[in-house]
């Protein structure tokens, strides 16, 4: 697909007209008409100012310069793995995973699939059976795995919650985003459909609670995400920290005396588990 095709086909799916973002980007209607049916070639930093104005992901602002016969100027595939990325993001990535122990945390991609676990989210997954493991998607076990849905006793409204979060950020991806595409077919199973009838809003928005039950014990958390917002590297954009806390003090005291080795040092101020 040429430039033109791929600059129309983002203004439609971002909702506006060729005067909003001609307005916007500072230019003419019909300089932009022109951009569109590819009457006029853009310079390369009319294609970054365009990509600005549509908020186009990085790997796709890569694609639109190849598509102009540029080469690109940032990467147009995210990283496999934290060994992929920039040596300062790993490092402050495994950091956070590292200070958030005793409790549970991971590191996905832009598609969800685990790229990480701290040792504590791995000992979880390994004592509950749950396909939430480096290189599987979290979004094909949390909305697709019957495992799941018996381990978390409200399954119904986070995964609503959960649809509805991705939903954002797979429109914001685009109108290629292999998230969307990914979500539909999980969207269309029974149990997930019937979740969002029952649950079709939230006020739980940003924080996602969820509650577990493992064998006679139940843990309740809420879940935050942490992301690299402006980054302009394809390698680091998209990647989420999602991260437990305990939602109360039964769960708090669970992991601190079941999952973490017993301290070195007396603590101050000892502890009430």
């Amino acid at each position: 697909m040429e430039f033109g095709s791929r600059l129309k086909e983002w203004r439609g799916h971002r909702r506006m007209s060729q005067l909003d973002l001609a307005t916007a980007a500072g230019i003419s209607t019909r300089h932009l008409s022109f951009l569109e049916t590819g009457r006029s070639r853009p310079s390369e930093g009319m294609i970054l100012r365009l990509a600005s104005v549509l908020d186009i992901p990085a790997r796709d602002q890569g694609s639109l310069f190849s598509a102009a016969g540029y080469r690109p100027r940032m990467a147009t595939r995210p990283a496999a793995g934290l060994d992929s990325m920039p040596a300062a993001i790993a490092g402050a990535i495994r950091l956070m995973l590292d200070r958030h122990d005793p409790y549970p945390g991971l590191v996905l991609d832009h598609q969800y699939t685990v790229l990480l676990t701290n040792p504590v989210f791995a000992a979880l997954v390994e004592a509950a059976g749950i396909p939430f493991r480096p290189g599987q998607n979290f979004l094909d076990g949390f909305l697709g795995a019957e495992s799941v849905r018996t381990l978390v006793i409200n399954w119904e409204a986070a995964a609503a919650d959960l649809v509805q979060r991705v939903r954002m950020e797979a429109w914001l991806q685009g109108p290629r985003s292999p998230l969307q595409r990914r979500l539909d077919r999980l969207a269309a199973d029974s149990a997930v459909v019937k979740a969002i009838e029952s649950h079709p809003a939230t006020d739980r928005m940003p924080v996602l609670p969820i509650e577990l039950r493992l064998g006679e014990t139940e843990l309740r958390f809420i879940t935050t995400l942490s992301t690299f917002g402006s980054t302009q590297d394809a390698l680091v954009e998209g990647v989420l920290i999602e991260s437990f806390f305990p939602a109360d003090e039964a769960t708090r005291c669970f992991f601190e005396k079941a999952i973490s080795p017993p301290p070195e040092k007396p603590q101050i101020g000892g502890s009430d588990c």
